[in-house]
């Protein structure tokens, strides 16, 4: 095989693995179905039998699919999915029920990240401290919303995650950074920046100052209001409530919510 086919093959087997990835998070593939055989996603998506076993081991290597002699390649339950791997969580992120997923992102979040933030205050040095008071400014200076305000954002959160000093901690924050992106992608559209910019800031000041029961505080109080953002955001795109700003209106809380109110400025 001549070098050039090798990347061109697999970049075919990655984007049929994330198109059939895509229809088992969303629930269009149920756990217990069947996938169609090599020779019928061969047809379906035009690509080589080759191609599609490549595309079926991405997924069983992700534990999305099970394949044995005789019974083909099944979905398998979710409890069995590698939900902390990138292209599952986007999968999740990007599907029409969203919901469930980002209220387990959040849970997890609020788990890892106030105990993150007191550990921080505790063993951050002073030149962490600069780098997120320098990602603090990044988020204050940029668009509401830009590229460059959301990586500021992540990198806010990736530095208290590493200033922890706990390596798994430290691991966590690289695991679900896609994740974060596309939810805080999702959070700006509905925050105040002036009044979000704040709310981190008072987790910086507390790590920087030694304090670890305000900055544990005042990062769960960061966490239940960027989750009420997101919700907010999804409610507002999935009944078309949008501005004529391209920004999206707040709407009433809908039954079953489970958004935290947002801690005062």
């Amino acid at each position: 095989m001549s070098e050039g086919l090798a990347p061109k093959r697999t970049n075919r087997s990655i984007a049929l693995s994330g198109e059939l990835g895509a229809q088992i998070a969303d629930g269009r593939l149920k756990a217990g179905d069947s996938l169609p055989t090599e020779a019928e996603l061969s047809r379906q998506y035009g690509v080589s039998r080759t191609v599609v076993r490549e595309a079926v081991r991405l997924l069983a290597a992700k534990s999305l699919v099970s394949v044995g002699p005789k019974v083909g390649t099944r979905v398998q339950a979710e409890h069995e999915w590698n939900m902390l791997d990138v292209d599952v969580m986007q999968w999740h992120l990007k599907a029409e029920r969203r919901q469930p997923f980002v209220e387990a992102l959040y849970e997890m979040r609020l788990v890892n990240e106030p105990a993150a933030s007191r550990l921080a205050a505790r063993r951050m040095a002073a030149s962490d401290c600069q780098r997120l008071r320098e990602a603090l400014g990044g988020m204050r200076d940029n668009p509401r919303g830009s590229q460059e305000l959301i990586a500021a954002d992540i990198s806010f959160h990736r530095i208290i995650l590493e200033g922890s000093g706990n390596p798994l901690l430290r691991s966590l924050g690289a695991l679900i950074e896609k994740s974060l992106s596309i939810s805080f992608s999702l959070s700006w559209r509905q925050n105040p920046q002036l009044e979000t910019v704040r709310q981190h800031e008072r987790v910086c000041d507390a790590i920087c100052a030694g304090d670890e029961e305000a900055s544990e505080l005042f990062m769960r109080r960061l966490i239940e209001s960027a989750f009420n953002d997101v919700m907010s955001a999804l409610y507002a795109e999935d009944h078309g409530l949008g501005g004529s700003d391209g920004r999206h209106q707040t709407p009433d809380r809908p039954a079953g919510w489970r958004g935290e109110a947002r801690a005062p400025a």
